[in-house]
């Protein structure tokens, strides 16, 4: 064996410490055991090591002994605000401190998609080139530097120029998308930041989520939104809407409307039906329906014959409810001549339709339990259900009040 050859065989090879975070440990595994076939040894903090104080001295001795020194940097290492790693990764650049600036030293690798900017990593670290290795799976850039230092090749400058130096790859890189933020940790005392934190990184990994759809699925998801805000808004209008034609009853028109009612004599006839409608054309213009159509069509509540309070306490309810609709709905409210003989939805709905009407309010004083109740009926006259309806008691019944809840719930045009 010559001289030449045994000097070759006798040299030692590099050393790398290699450093990672212990979430990482199997891709730093096999970054390990790729680099001695690149001909560096390894420094491996997990390898016969027992912890305490003898680990620490040892894992010291190593970083200020090795040739190089490889962070392996990774979404694990950016989520961590403390480890081991992080004491390893200070005194490897307070080695660097003692070295010429263009001896490369750094080796820093990512295993994963996490970028240099913003990276919470010491800034000697960003002097230099970051090579990848997805996973810890060994790539031709990695080998091409770990050979280019085992034959002892000139480094000057940094492995930024080093790596530089190798050929540019087949393809070109496809642009990445942006890295979800890091988990936030807790930390003792700060529960209440840390759930605000929770938040925040909820809502800012939603948004990043919603920018990697295609364009054409985001346009649909706004088109989708604004027509819920939009239907949202005309649901709000509309009953905004019916709440007005309710509260368009002004005071002095409310108050008309009981002192007329205070007028009628008690049982209704076709007379006190033009009576109504005279006095309403002369007190409240223009609110007083055709002859010939109306949406809603209002029948006179019945009352029993022999029972005097009783036809006066339905008559004036009924010249109220009635004159609130014809207000409300600007005259689209139409006035039948006299009350039903009885209670009876299709005598109701028979008139209704003879009219063209939309709806029909009507109603009937009749025994209930110890008293007798006034029930007031409305029905929407195309498929003849039953919109709403009540009983009142008629000992202390207020007439105004009545009416006011009863031209309420007539549904407004937009509901049609």
């Amino acid at each position: 064996m010559s001289a030449s050859n045994t000097g070759e065989f006798a040299r030692p090879r590099p050393t790398v410490f290699l450093s990672y975070a212990s979430e990482d440990r199997p891709a730093a595994q096999r970054i390990r055991d790729a680099l001695p076939s690149f001909g560096l040894e390894v420094w491996y903090d997990e390898s016969d090591l027992v912890g305490g104080d003898a680990w620490d001295q040892k894992i010291r001795r190593q970083i200020r002994e090795c040739d190089y020194f490889m962070p392996v940097i990774s979404a694990h290492t950016e989520a961590r605000h403390e480890g081991y790693f992080r004491r390893e990764w200070r005194l490897a650049v307070e080695r660097t401190l003692d070295m010429a600036d263009d001896h490369v030293f750094l080796l820093p690798v990512v295993i994963d998609g996490t970028t240099e900017a913003g990276a919470r990593v010491p800034d000697k670290f960003r002097a230099v080139q970051w090579l990848r290795a997805p996973d810890g799976q060994p790539t031709a850039a990695l080998e091409a530097l770990c050979r280019r230092l085992v034959s002892g090749e000139p480094a000057k400058g940094s492995a930024r120029n080093a790596a530089a130096a190798e050929p540019p790859p087949v393809r070109p890189a496809q642009p990445r998308s942006p890295d979800f933020p890091a988990f936030p940790r807790e930390e003792p005392g700060q529960r209440v930041r840390f759930w605000f934190q929770v938040a925040g990184w909820a809502l800012r990994s939603a948004w990043m989520a919603f920018s990697r759809f295609p364009k054409w699925v985001r346009i649909i998801i706004y088109c989708w939104l604004a027509i819920i805000l939009l239907s949202r808004g005309c649901s709000q209008s509309r009953s905004d809407r019916a709440d007005h034609d309710v509260a368009r009853i002004s005071a002095t028109q409310a108050e008309k409307l009981r002192q007329l009612s205070q007028t009628h004599p008690g049982s209704w006839t076709p007379a006190d039906t033009q009576q109504l409608l005279g006095q309403l054309a002369k007190d409240i213009p223009a609110y007083v329906a055709s002859a010939t159509s109306a949406r809603v069509l209002a029948i006179p509540f019945t009352a029993p014959t022999d029972n005097a309070a009783a036809q006066k306490l339905a008559g004036t309810v009924f010249s109220q409810v009635y004159g609130r609709l014809a207000i409300a709905s600007r005259g689209h409210a139409m006035l039948a001549d006299e009350p039903l003989p009885t209670l009876d939805a299709s005598a109701a709905l028979e008139q209704g339709r003879a009219r063209h009407c939309a709806y029909i309010v009507y109603g009937a004083v009749a025994p209930g339990g110890s008293d007798l109740q006034l029930t007031v009926k409305i029905l929407a006259v195309e498929d003849g259900s039953a919109v709403w309806s009540k009983s009142y008691r008629l000992t202390g019944a207020d007439p105004a009040a009545i009416a006011q809840e009863v031209s309420s719930h007539i549904p407004s045009q937009d509901d049609d």
